[in-house]
């Protein structure tokens, strides 16, 4: 009796469920429609995840730009055509927001003025139905077609389990029916967890961190170091997985030089990709030349060695063999000797 009332208060063109035949399914134009080739489709939640200290932030700046001039993400992926996105974001502070967007607009050979890009140090509080509510209208109000929020984690109520996938699940799907609604394409920010066994291996889908995120995701950018960042240096060796329930996938190393920071000096963003087979490679290349060169610095300190006791026991002179047998002798007697 109280579902029929509620059918009759509400009338069928509130109807809460969608109704396609078998017929309409088979004849029907349904578009998949990619905003961004081969990486971001429209309308399905995505995630942006990495470490944490692993450039989430830069990247997703990378990314609205890209997305805003129609030009291309981290210099490679082609953006089908400008969208208007909205970037929420929690922790880094919007000098450190400005400072990151001037320079990758800049390395793109954009006005970051003109790019119409709505930026907001605040993050919606998902559970909170006013907030949420709020969220909805801000996302209307200018148009947003892509927002992402960085990071989830301050996004979420401070009493949530994060293990508990049935609560982080309904959360997630309220997101994403805000967004829908809206209009608007969500990317959420999120981490990786901390204890993979592999730190320096492609992330995979099993290493997004909590409950429900790994299910809620439509597609993902998986972002994860391949060796140790260097203090200092400004250069961050990456790797970059991509892939998506729409079939799209891939993997790419991801080589961004920040510069080294200096007050007299601005840092820069230059962005380089090139293909997993070639990463292997020019790793197998790198840990081949360091090998080569750490047997060229034995073999000389054992030269400098073989002359020093020479020196000593023969200072006039002696077969090899007496030598031999009175030095440090073996095969790396043999190498120096050579040598």
């Amino acid at each position: 009796a109280k579902l029929r009332a509620i059918e009759c208060e509400a009338g069928e063109d509130q109807q809460p469920f969608t109704r396609i035949t078998a017929a309409e399914l088979a004849t029907g134009k349904f578009d998949l429609t990619y905003l961004i080739d081969g990486v971001l489709v429209k309308d399905q939640p995505a995630g942006l995840v990495a470490p944490k200290k692993s450039l989430k932030t830069n990247i997703g700046v990378d990314l609205a730009i890209s997305l805003a001039t129609g030009g291309r993400f981290l210099g490679y992926f082609r953006v089908a055509e400008p969208k208007r996105p909205a970037v929420f974001s929690g922790e880094s502070g919007m000098a450190t927001i400005q400072e990151t967007a001037l320079r990758i607009a800049g390395a793109a050979g954009v006005s970051l003025a003109e790019t119409g890009i709505i930026f907001s140090d605040c993050v919606p509080h998902f559970g909170d139905a006013v907030n949420m509510e709020a969220f909805r209208r801000f996302l209307e109000a200018d148009g947003i077609e892509v927002v992402i929020v960085d990071p989830v984690y301050l996004c979420l109520p401070c009493d949530i389990n994060p293990a508990n996938l049935f609560d982080i699940g309904r959360l997630l799907r309220n997101v994403s029916d805000v967004c829908r609604d809206a209009g608007a394409t969500p990317i959420l920010v999120h981490h990786l967890k901390k204890t993979v066994a592999n730190p320096y291996a492609p992330g995979q889908l099993e290493d997004i961190g909590w409950a429900g995120f790994q299910e809620f995701f439509r597609q993902w950018m998986l972002i994860n170091r391949r060796e140790a960042y260097e203090p200092g240096s400004g250069m961050h060796r990456l790797w970059l997985s991509v892939g998506g329930s729409a079939g799209h996938s891939g993997l790419w190393g991801l080589d961004i030089d920040e510069g080294p920071y200096s007050e007299d000096t601005a840092r820069t963003w230059d962005v380089s990709l090139c293909s997993a087979t070639e990463v292997r490679e020019a790793t197998s290349d790198r840990r081949e030349a360091s090998k080569e060169a750490k047997l060229a610095k034995k073999l000389e300190a054992d030269k400098t060695r073989l002359v020093e006791q020479i020196t000593k026991l023969y200072p006039v002179g002696e077969t090899k063999s007496q030598i031999k047998a009175g030095t440090f002798g073996g095969d790396r007697f043999e190498a120096a000797w050579a040598d």
